[in-house]
């Protein structure tokens, strides 16, 4: 059975913003609307896990800029540049079925439906169109894989196990690199 991370980074501080302690936030999450809703993230300190509260948070040019309360003035704005924002996974939502977190699938081992093992995820790439999965097969080749509905039969997140019917050649390529 697969462990989900007791953390999951949403965004990072980016640069501050005003002579307030404001700081704008680089999301790192598809749904840049939990900044809104959001009354505290987590940090990760020398200390070990840190809560930061929000005081306000606004959206400028659609970008999330947040008041917290470890920062009133710019230079403590600039202390915060770079760390990344956390949230509990408890508060994270449900996906429609058939949407899945890129952290739940990685590490995933891979079959085909006929049960060959074809390697494990370890890496997403985000595209326009779909998302790819980067399957490391035991040989250490690296495959991208185009993750869309026809093309996967299963996935049990509980079991680490992603079934698919990769189109042909993907995998059996002719080719020595």
């Amino acid at each position: 059975m697969k462990k989900r991370p007791e953390y999951i980074v949403v965004g990072r501080f980016g640069r501050p913003r005003g002579t307030s302690g404001e700081i704008y936030v680089n999301p790192l999450t598809d749904n840049p609307e939990r900044f809104k809703g959001s009354e505290a993230f987590w940090i990760e300190s020398e200390d070990g896990w840190k809560k930061i509260k929000v005081l306000s948070v606004r959206f400028i040019s659609g970008r999330p800029a947040l008041r917290v309360e470890a920062s009133q003035t710019p230079e403590d704005a600039k202390r915060l540049t770079n760390q990344y924002l956390y949230i509990k996974a408890d508060e994270l939502g449900q996906l429609p079925v058939g949407s899945y977190y890129h952290f739940d699938l990685m590490g995933c081992r891979v079959t085909d439906a006929e049960g060959k093992t074809l390697g494990d995820i370890v890496d997403i790439e985000s595209y326009p169109a779909n998302d790819a999965w980067v399957i490391e097969t035991d040989e250490g080749k690296r495959v991208l894989f185009p993750a869309v509905k026809k093309f996967i039969v299963e996935v049990d997140i509980e079991k680490n196990l992603v079934v698919i019917n990769p189109p042909e050649g993907i995998f059996d390529s002719p080719d020595a690199d």
